[in-house]
């Protein structure tokens, strides 16, 4: 599904191809993927209820700062060809749903010699027993929604955790900080070494576009709530190419901007004026803030659901609309 590659192979690649990206092994998965929709009772839904507070809340931000223990911390980080995270699963009272943090190149940046387990010994060391602050990038992402029709929502028991990637379609991801350990700077382009992980590219991007949400804004004991609801929905990871086409807007914890997605000089069909953010402390937020409207960037980012339109949509009676992708840079660079 993905490719991790050579810095000297991809010099190789792009002069031969003008940055054509092989995804030949990815679109396999695809197309598996595709022929499981098609079964009869597979089960793809996914339906979220959150607090509408708790979404005004993130309305203007990237990140997410709460007060949580860590359940079934992961043993390991992911290889690279896996996406080099760290699963760190979170139980929290700010955001009361299945709930996990992943840290981001955790499988490269560690000291020589390390293996795997570095990082989660050492957030074990420092975490102990109790809660702790915790702080990531919010993300709503409907990725691992529990089986048939089962609901999450902020307003049931938080579930058993059965082991580190319990169902969940929210995440502080990346994980930022937790205690005194501090991570922004592992959020960068995903690699180890002279290799690096690929994203899915414009063909995927055309398919998650034309995926729908169906959104309400709902009572649950006496509180207004968003329910969502939509298919299950994976696509983590992307590299693409954008033109700026609105000027960076500063927010508290980053910046805002919109893009053009591109596939070579021609815009990708719907992918007019997505929105973008970067992380305040980070490299990408750095490169992010000098950017100005017409500027063509290549980027790695994450994708998440757009707060604001979830909420700007959200009405008494069910609204369907497109699934609004958002994107979380973890790396660019203008061309």
């Amino acid at each position: 599904m993905h490719q991790a590659r050579t810095v000297a192979q991809q010099s190789e690649v792009d002069a031969m191809t003008s940055k054509a990206r092989f995804r030949s092994c990815r679109v396999c998965l695809s197309l598996a993927f595709t022929f499981l929709l098609a079964l009869p009772g597979y089960a793809l839904g996914a339906e979220l209820h959150l607090r509408e507070a708790l979404l005004e809340g993130q309305r203007d931000q990237v990140t997410a700062t709460i007060t949580a223990e860590i359940d079934q911390l992961g043993e390991r980080a992911h290889p690279l060809e896996e996406d080099c995270d760290l699963h760190v699963p979170l139980r929290s009272p700010d955001i009361r749903v299945p709930l996990l943090a992943e840290l981001k190149n955790a499988c490269s940046e560690k000291p020589a010699g390390t293996t795997l387990s570095y990082w989660s010994q050492q957030i074990a060391q420092e975490v102990g027993v109790g809660s702790v602050s915790v702080t990531g990038v919010f993300r709503i992402w409907l990725e691992h929604p529990p089986p048939g029709n089962q609901v999450q929502s902020e307003a049931a028991p938080l579930p058993a955790y059965p082991h580190s990637n319990p169902d969940h379609q929210v995440e502080l991801h990346p994980l930022l900080q937790i205690a005194s350990l501090d991570f922004r700077d592992h959020v960068k382009l995903i690699k180890e070494g002279e290799w690096y992980y690929e994203g899915y590219g414009p063909k995927e991007l055309r398919t998650v576009l034309q995926k729908r949400l169906t959104v309400q804004r709902i009572g649950v004991q006496g509180q207004p709530y968003i329910r969502i609801r939509g298919a299950k929905t994976g696509f983590n990871h992307w590299n693409l190419r954008g033109r700026v086409a609105e000027a960076v807007r500063p927010l508290a914890d980053g910046v805002a901007l919109r893009l053009d997605i591109l596939r070579g000089n021609q815009v990708v069909p719907g992918a007019v004026g997505l929105p973008a953010v970067a992380v305040a402390g980070t490299a990408a937020h750095t490169k992010a803030q000098v950017l100005a409207v017409g500027d063509i960037i290549e980027f790695q980012a994450l994708g998440r659901l757009h707060v604001p339109t979830l909420l700007d949509q959200a009405g008494t009676d069910t609204q369907q609309i497109p699934l609004p992708i958002e994107f979380v840079f973890l790396d660019l660079e203008v061309q």
